[in-house]
């Protein structure tokens, strides 16, 4: 359920675009919603939707008579909520660029929301990118992603996932919490595999240049990347001092660099950024400026019910990733959502990146299909 209608939704964020499905892939637009971002089903299937024309959270479902209801379920006007959007253990949680705020809910609620928006987190730093993604592992621990202040700071300090154990004695500093991992430019989408491994994209810097590897080379890199958080907390994956390499000649994707600000400093070398104890590698490399902005993995819902429109069981443990589009390329790519499939014994990526929607014409963007 929560796979299929995560696609299902990205579509509803345009209005005028050219988008279609790979075969055997189908989709349909379920509904509009108004600055669409984050999204979340509860456990009853109704979906959740943050609109950040609103600052609201909308409640979508399909009601006895066939129609699709879309309801205002919490009013955060005033708040700024602009992304984020999770539920645990009878509270649904949704964020600002500065603060998380949770209200009481139970799954399956449709009646808007009357109780006062209570702050969880306050403190984040603002500016920069302002989108704040968070989850909740099966022990009810939340992850807070941030990322970067500018394109490349002058160091990580900002640019990670903290991990709050404990949400009593609220509100909570934000800089109160674990740092989870370190080096991250900005991790908008995370999620859970199938083990409780937490996953997460990254999207790259922008302007890449540098004379020994070729002058401008920022049209194929730096990769945006999928990385995989299964070692000690605190670990690096690299920002703002290395980049992972997509398309350059002479070097696999995924090889990895020192950004050419840090790259003559006497520490941040190549050879430092080579050494996975200073620098975590992406489990997979993905094409530059594509955007992602958004993971989730099947979990072979209904799978092989041909009449529900489940996705098939061979599917079980893939992803989808939505990659939201580009600015800095000079030609337009990402635009849609695509399946990396994993290989079932290793739980590798396979390397692949698979169509599912995508926006046929990208020669004028201004109403493309951007999923999230």
């Amino acid at each position: 359920m929560r796979f299929s209608l995560i696609l299902a939704l990205a579509l509803a964020v345009t209005c005028a675009s050219a988008w279609r499905a790979n075969h055997p892939f189908y989709a349909q637009q379920y509904t509009r919603v108004a600055g669409a971002r984050g999204l979340y089903v509860d456990e009853t299937g109704d979906l959740l939707a943050i609109s950040t024309q609103s600052s609201s959270i909308r409640v979508i479902y399909d009601r006895a008579n066939g129609e699709v209801a879309n309801e205002v379920l919490v009013n955060g006007s005033g708040l700024s909520l602009n992304h984020g959007i999770s539920y645990n253990n009878g509270f649904l949680y949704a964020s600002s660029s500065s603060t998380v705020y949770r209200w009481p809910y139970t799954p399956g609620q449709r009646t808007p929301v009357t109780a006062q928006a209570q702050t969880v987190i306050r403190g984040i730093p603002t500016g920069g990118h302002g989108t704040r993604t968070m989850v909740f592992d099966a022990q009810g621990r939340l992850y807070v992603s941030v990322g970067s202040g500018s394109n490349i700071d002058s160091n990580s300090d900002r640019a990670r996932i903290r991990r709050f154990s404990s949400l009593s004695n609220l509100p909570l500093e934000f800089t109160t919490g674990e740092v989870f991992a370190d080096g991250l430019r900005n991790e908008v989408g995370l999620g859970f595999n199938l083990d409780g491994v937490l996953y997460g994209v990254e999207n790259g810097a922008d302007q890449l240049n540098r004379a020994d590897l070729g002058g401008d080379i920022h049209n194929g890199n730096p990769a945006e990347e999928m990385n995989r958080f299964d070692q000690a907390p605190g670990q690096h994956y690299g920002y703002p001092y290395c980049f992972s390499t997509y398309d350059l000649r002479n070097y696999e994707g995924g090889t990895q660099f020192a950004w050419p600000t840090f790259m003559n400093d006497g520490v941040h070398t190549d050879a430092f950024c080579k050494n996975v104890a200073n620098n975590r590698p992406p489990a997979l490399a993905m094409p530059a400026h594509t955007a992602p902005l958004g993971i989730d993995f099947f979990a072979g819902q209904n799978c092989d019910a041909p009449l529900t429109g489940a996705f098939p069981c061979s599917m079980i443990g893939d992803a989808a990733v939505a990659f939201h589009g580009s600015w800095n390329s000079d030609n337009k790519v990402g635009y849609k959502v695509a399946l990396v499939p994993f290989n079932k014994a290793t739980k590798e990526p396979t390397g692949e990146l698979i169509d599912v929607i995508f926006e046929e014409n990208l020669s004028s963007c201004s109403s493309c299909f951007r999923p999230v």
